[in-house]
């Protein structure tokens, strides 16, 4: 399991398929030994790897989470693993004191990613690219459905199957909540933010999203936090776009 994520951020890191032969074979290995958290770990980090190195997948992001979720479902259910994975997975509660933290945890971080975004100057041309060149109005609808299907694939993914993998492998404690985070964060190096400093931001904001997912007993609280903050981004991106 914890070679998995290894090999995930490794070719993360350097943008290759270096380790993807690894992958494959942790997955086979767990498929052979019915270890349902690693094949299906290890199935979903060779897909995205595989999926986020096709120039016209990434270009859509995140559609190649979306499909590497999808496949996974349809693997854990051939392979009669989905009670390891996705039927753990739960909504949880969304009551006044979830809606306070979400309201927190958005501004917060929202107001972060400007201030990192002004401080840094980061070069987002690339990510710049990806955002249409259409009618403002267009662009919300367009930033709204990008917001709402990155949040919830970003969180199925390392809040849910990563995590709950994670919880069975480890002693209950750090060990699940800080790896977890760290994989999200190695995930962002070429992201937004990106870097060295947007590894350790976005590490954070995934250690903060594991502690929500834990407190509320689901994924729908660090959804809505992640969506305000994937709207930021969006923004930010936007803007760039419309100042050309």
């Amino acid at each position: 399991m914890l070679l998995c994520l290894i090999c995930f951020g490794i070719d993360f890191l350097t943008r290759s398929i270096f380790c993807l032969p690894v992958l494959l074979t942790l997955t086979l290995i767990g498929l052979y030994l019915k270890r349902s958290d690693v094949f299906l770990t290890g199935l979903l980090c060779t897909l995205i790897i595989l999926f986020s190195n096709i120039k016209l997948i990434r270009s859509l992001w995140p559609l190649p989470l979306l499909l590497a979720l999808v496949l996974v479902f349809v693997a854990g259910k051939l392979a009669d693993f989905t009670g390891g994975a996705f039927d753990r997975i739960k909504l949880g509660d969304f009551g006044r004191q979830q809606v306070a933290v979400v309201a927190v945890i958005g501004a917060v971080s929202g107001i972060s990613l400007i201030c990192w975004y002004v401080i840094v100057k980061p070069d987002i041309s690339d990510l710049a690219n990806m955002i249409p060149r259409v009618h403002t109005g267009a662009l919300i609808v367009i930033g709204f459905l990008f917001a709402a299907a990155n949040a919830a694939c970003e969180e199925f993914v390392w809040r849910g199957i990563i995590f709950n993998a994670l919880e069975r492998t480890f002693p209950p404690g750090a060990w699940a909540l800080g790896l977890q985070a760290l994989s999200f964060g190695v995930a962002h190096v070429q992201g937004f933010p990106m870097g060295a400093s947007g590894i350790v931001l976005a590490t954070i904001y995934g250690y903060i999203m594991g502690r929500v997912r834990q407190h509320a007993k689901g994924l729908l609280a660090p959804i809505a936090a992640h969506f305000f903050v994937d709207a930021v981004i969006y923004s930010i991106l936007a803007y760039a776009v419309l100042a050309r």
